[in-house]
């Protein structure tokens, strides 16, 4: 008869021989499983700190999935998107033709490295056709309707969209990107008498000439306002048929005046200061004066019957004459940059090079130009072309973006609300420049391959007015002595800074820290500026950066690094950190650097003015004569391409353990870019 105690003691002795088979059994036959569940693990946090902007958190995890399925292109691609948005640059573009070359990379991720390799100088920027290839005509004169007629002048919007002048109906349109009408100014009570051109001054005002009412109106965007100056006649100040426009640095008004062979310059009030251009000594005199563009000091004017380009002072003076028997007819003139100038020529667009006094083609429409008067680079480097003969408006695209022009980066997806889901994107074209101006309907979202529905766009960083900043202080204990200088910087900021967005305070000591948010009070926030604790004998720019940059990662608006220095790259200041690697942290989150110099005794160091150049960030001398007052308004005119767009998701079947691949595709035109990404709905 079996005792109870050995009866316990077999069961102790089943359990163990049990639990020994147990163990053989999985250690022979599942080690893979285990493995595998092990990287899916850290594959699930890696995603979710990735959108949730903890990138070095995301590698680490990638990394150690990785270590448990060491051949999987899905963590690798994962693990360079990481490092990317940490400013690796290099790095993940290592890392993904690695993929490429094992021949596991798709064709986004493909179209992802040769973007990037563009952009950082991997591959010749310089091979690009120069030519551009029309991607879409609107027609003014259609068989049941009239949009308008003769277009004689285009003027590119800050969104995507521009403004024409459209001379047979007396009006002014304007076009979001997209190509479709917003709004049409119709010059008030009295109207416009034949519109030709038109500029945006500084001021914020619209100038007009009217060809047939000899006069140039002045009025707001929306058409208000309005102020007429100039009248009929032959007299200095007079004009007979006022064609082009141009508006110089100080915001005087040129306007070309064809029927009395000269140019008349206006202040922005209207008033007149003087006329050139009639023959005299050393200038036999304009035939038709057309087009007219200011640039740096200097007025270019073509001349369609002499068929050249004549340029002169701000005084009238003249100077020389360019591009003689290089040009057929000329009409206006654009800039394109600080030494090139686009030219409507009859049929076809040309650019001129004015230091090498060179013509280059840059279309001819196909052979479909007729009277080409005026044609602009838009914001997203479009070309546009107005044809007054043929009442058309030609959009033209850069034939090396065609069809795959825009680099798409989906920077974070929030599905915290799911099945709502919230992704923000940023849209860039194959240079880097941001593209804006898009809308719903330039969106294609998928999941898992199939489409969502009712995509909408919350935000727009183009349109939006909030600005996002970190003022960062250079807290190494040579900065002590500026400590009134700084405090000065801080309150310029705070007031030019204040309701407009976040504005936070971090000092770049031995310990970067956050040290003041200004929603926390003026006062406190200012206060923590003064404090000279803040100085400190091992000061470090980088971490300091890093820190501040951080802070900005999640957020919503035009994002900013102010950093309050004297311009000293000091011993340890990129210890951690190379300026390439910082440079790349903020560029690749969309974070502008600025530098702020607080000292009138040294320059700003090769590093930093480095770390501006690479973000679009500036520099600026705290004692200039406007202080640091256009900081704010000169953020607000840089492009912005980021983005916002909710839907709800399909796969709401789906567990909290399954990963949801997602697709963003954004297009405008014969221009497009995709990018792939994903996400874990909410769970345990």
């Amino acid at each position: 008869m079996k005792t109870a105690k050995t009866i316990k003691t077999s069961k102790i002795l089943f359990i163990i021989l049990l639990a020994a088979c147990f163990t053989g059994n999985l250690h022979s036959q599942d080690k893979i499983d285990l493995d595998k569940l092990s990287a899916e693990d850290e594959f699930k946090w890696g995603v979710k700190a990735y959108h949730r902007g903890l990138f070095n958190e995301s590698a680490r995890a990638f990394e150690k999935a990785l270590s448990y399925k060491p051949v999987s292109p899905a963590i690798q691609e994962w693990l360079g998107l990481s490092w990317y948005r940490s400013g690796y640059t290099d790095a993940a573009i290592k890392q993904w033709e690695a993929i490429r070359k094992a021949g596991a990379a798709d064709s986004l991720l493909v179209n992802r490295l040769e973007i990037l390799k563009y952009q950082t100088g991997v591959v010749d920027q310089t091979v690009q056709s120069g030519r551009f290839l029309p991607a879409m005509e609107l027609e003014g004169v259609l068989e049941t309707y009239t949009l308008f007629k003769r277009p004689s002048s285009i003027f590119p919007g800050h969104n995507g969209g521009f403004l024409i002048t459209a001379f047979g109906t007396n009006e002014i349109l304007s076009f979001n990107a997209n190509g479709a009408v917003t709004a049409r100014i119709n010059g008030g009570l009295e109207g416009f008498n034949h519109p030709f051109d038109l500029e945006l001054g500084e001021n914020g005002y619209l100038y007009v000439t009217e060809f047939q009412g000899d006069r140039i109106t002045r009025c707001t965007t929306a058409g208000r306002e309005i102020l007429r100056f100039g009248e009929t006649g032959r007299g200095e100040q007079q004009l007979l048929g006022p064609q082009f426009l141009a508006i110089d640095e100080k915001g005087f008004v040129y306007v070309s005046d064809t029927g009395n062979r000269k140019i008349v310059k206006f202040d922005e009030d209207g008033n007149f200061i003087l006329a050139f251009g009639k023959k005299n000594y050393n200038f036999s005199g304009f035939i038709m004066p057309t087009g007219i563009e200011c640039l740096d000091g200097f007025v270019y004017v073509a001349d369609a019957v002499r068929a050249d380009i004549s340029v002169f002072d701000y005084s009238g003076n003249y100077i020389t004459s360019l591009a003689a028997g290089q040009l057929n007819a000329p009409e206006g003139i654009s800039v394109i940059s600080n030494n090139l100038l686009l030219i409507a020529d009859t049929d076809r667009i040309v650019s001129f090079n004015i230091d090498a006094d060179e013509v280059r083609l840059i279309s001819d429409l196909d052979g479909k130009g007729k009277k080409i008067t005026q044609a602009a680079i838009d914001s997203n480097g479009n070309l546009i072309a107005s044809d007054f003969d043929l009442n058309r408006i030609t959009v033209l695209t850069e034939l090396s973006n065609m069809y795959a022009g825009l680099f798409v980066q989906v920077d974070r997806i929030d599905a915290s609300g799911f099945p709502k889901i919230v992704a923000d994107i940023r849209v860039q074209d194959r240079t880097g420049d941001p593209f804006v101006g898009l809308s719903p309907n330039n969106f294609v979202v998928t999941e898992n391959s199939f489409p969502v529905g009712d995509v909408k766009l919350v935000y727009n960083g183009n349109t939006n007015r909030t600005l996002e900043t970190v003022v960062l202080i250079d807290a190494d204990v040579g900065m002590k002595k500026y400590s009134p200088d700084v405090i000065k910087a801080v309150n310029s900021l705070i007031g030019s800074f204040s309701g407009s967005g976040g504005l936070s305070l971090v000092s770049a000591g031995g310990n970067p820290v956050t040290e003041a948010v200004l929603s926390e009070g003026e006062q406190k926030f200012i206060s923590a500026a003064s404090d000279t604790d803040l100085y400190s004998e091992e000061g470090r720019f980088d971490l300091g950066l890093r820190h501040a940059a951080s802070e900005l990662v999640g957020r919503r608006g035009r994002k900013t690094v102010v950093f309050l220095t004297d311009g000293t790259a000091r011993t340890a200041s990129f210890d951690n950190y190379h300026p390439v690697e910082l440079a790349g942290y903020l560029k690749n989150n969309g974070i502008r650097f600025y530098c702020v110099n607080v000292s009138n005794e040294t320059k700003i160091s090769e590093e930093l003015l480095f770390i501006c150049e690479e973000t679009g960030g500036d520099t600026m001398d705290l004692y200039q004569p406007e202080g640091l007052s256009r900081l704010s308004d000169e953020l607000f005119k840089k492009a912005d391409g980021s983005y916002a767009l909710v839907y709800n998701s399909v796969n709401s079947n789906l567990s909290a353990d399954d990963f949801i691949p997602m697709e963003i595709e954004a297009f405008l035109y014969n221009r497009s870019g995709r990018e792939a990404s994903g996400y874990y709905k909410p769970g345990r």
